[in-house]
C-alpha cells in the first residue's frame, strides 16, 4: 500500500502524487484505447466516440462522488459543522467542508458513476444516430479493465477494505491508508498501532474478477457483435454477481447497510468477524437489482433483429 505515490517539492511547499488518482488515471487510458480499438472494428468515428468519453467520464466521476456524498451525507454534515473538534481556523474549515471534494481520498461509487456514463450515452447515441447499445458493447470491456485498475488504486490508497481475517492472504494497512484512519476512528486499533490486523483484500479480489471479466469480454466479443447489446448486457449480470460476492466481505463503513441481518452461520463460512453484519449493503442491494435488471432485459432482446458484421 502506498497512497502517495510520489512527493514532488515546489519551492518550500510539498506536493503529493495519490496513488489513488494516479492508477484511476491509467486505467482511463487503458479503457480508453480499448474503446478505440473496438470503434474502429465496427467503423465507428473514432474521434467522435473519443468526444462521448470525455463526457461520459465527467459525467460518471460527477455521478460516483454524487452517490458517495449521498450515502455519507451525515458524516460529510459532521464534519463540516466540526460540533467535537474545537477550534477551527478558516482553512480547517473550508477544508473540513469541501470534503466531497477530495476525491484524492478515495471514495467513487461504481454505480452511480455508470448510472451518470449511461445517461450521457443515452443522449449523444440520440444525437449522433447511433445505437445506445452498440455503444454499451464498445465500452463495456473497456470498462472492465479501466474498473480493475481502478481497484488497484483502492488498494493503494486502502479505502473499500475488507473485514478481519485470519487467513495467510489477509493484508495489514498501514498509518495513513483509509483502512487504518477509519478503523482507529472508530476505537478498533490497539493503542499504539501501526498497521491494523489483516483485512481481506476486497479491492484485488474485484479487480482479479474485473480483468477476468474484461478477458471473456474480449473472447466473447466476436460471437456477439451481431447481438447489440448482448455483451454489455452479460457484464452487466457477471459484474453484479461478483460486486454481490465481493460486498459479503467488505468492511469499510462508508458501504453502508439498508438491512442488517444476523447471519452468524453466513460469517462463520466465510471467515469473517461473526459480530459484524454480511448482509444486506447498499451496494449488494445495487447489485441484485442491476443483476435483475439486466437479466430481464437480456432475455427481452433476444428476439432484437440481427446486424451485419463488420471487421
Amino acid at each position: 500500500m502506498r497512497p502517495t505515490f510520489l512527493t514532488l517539492h515546489v519551492g518550500a511547499h510539498e506536493v503529493g502524487l495519490h496513488s489513488y488518482g494516479i492508477l484511476i488515471a491509467v486505467g482511463l487510458a487503458v479503457g480508453l484505447f480499448i474503446a478505440a480499438r473496438e470503434a474502429r472494428r465496427r467503423d465507428l468515428d473514432v474521434g467522435r466516440v473519443l468526444d462521448f468519453a470525455f463526457w461520459a467520464i465527467v459525467a460518471g466521476f460527477v455521478g460516483s462522488r454524487v452517490t458517495y456524498g449521498l450515502v455519507n451525507l451525515g458524516d460529510f454534515a459532521r464534519a463540516c459543522a466540526g460540533s467535537d473538534a474545537g477550534p477551527r481556523g478558516l482553512g480547517d474549515v473550508l477544508s473540513d467542508c469541501t470534503g466531497i471534494l477530495h476525491v484524492w481520498e478515495g471514495g467513487l461509487v461504481f454505480y452511480g458513476g455508470v448510472a451518470g456514463a449511461a445517461i450521457v450515452a443515452a443522449v449523444f447515441a440520440r444525437r449522433n444516430g447511433w445505437s445506445f447499445w452498440v455503444m454499451a458493447d464498445v465500452f463495456a470491456p473497456a470498462l472492465a479493465f479501466g474498473h480493475a485498475l481502478g481497484r488497484l488504486g483502492c488498494f493503494a490508497a486502502g479505502c473499500c477494505f475488507g473485514k478481519e481475517t485470519t487467513g495467510g492472504w489477509g493484508v495489514p494497512f498501514p498509518a495513513g491508508s483509509v483502512a487504518f484512519e477509519e478503523l482507529g476512528s472508530l476505537g478498533q486499533l490497539a493503542p499504539g498501532a501501526s498497521f491494523t490486523p489483516p483485512l481481506h483484500p476486497t479491492q484485488l479480489y474485484e479487480a482479479a474478477g474485473e480483468a477476468l471479466l474484461g478477458v471473456a469480454l474480449l473472447i466473447a466479443r466476436p460471437r456477439l457483435r451481431a447481438r447489440p447489446g448482448a455483451l454489455a448486457l452479460m457484464y452487466g449480470c457477471a459484474y453484479a454477481a461478483l460486486r454481490f460476492g465481493v460486498e459479503l466481505f467488505r468492511g469499510d463503513v462508508a458501504r453502508r447497510y439498508v438491512v442488517e441481518l444476523a447471519t452468524p452461520g453466513l460469517a462463520r463460512l466465510l471467515g469473517v468477524p461473526t459480530s459484524e453484519p454480511v448482509l444486506f449493503s447498499v451496494g449488494q442491494l445495487g447489485s441484485l437489482t442491476l443483476l435483475v435488471v439486466c437479466a430481464v432485459v437480456l432475455a427481452r432482446r433476444r428476439g432484437a433483429p440481427l446486424v451485419a458484421k463488420r471487421g
